[in-house]
């Protein structure tokens, strides 16, 4: 098994599971929930979190893609 196989593959699966709990952060995580940190509220952190992982998800996931088609 190449390496470049191996590593497209760990980057694809990466990249599935970062879009999997951006897309839980963004539509379930921090509802009904009191709290936070100062003047960011709960959803706020769920909010900035579900970004953050929909960026790294899409990077991983391209990279993957690219090193299983090279």
């Amino acid at each position: 098994m190449p390496a470049s196989l191996a590593f497209g593959l760990l980057l694809s699966v990466t990249g599935l599971a970062c879009l999997a709990f951006a897309f839980y952060a963004l539509l379930r995580g921090g509802k009904d929930q009191k709290g936070g940190i100062g003047p960011i509220s709960e959803r706020g952190i769920h909010v900035i979190a579900g970004v953050r992982l929909l960026v790294i998800g899409g990077i991983s996931l391209a990279a993957g893609i690219y090193f299983l088609v090279s």
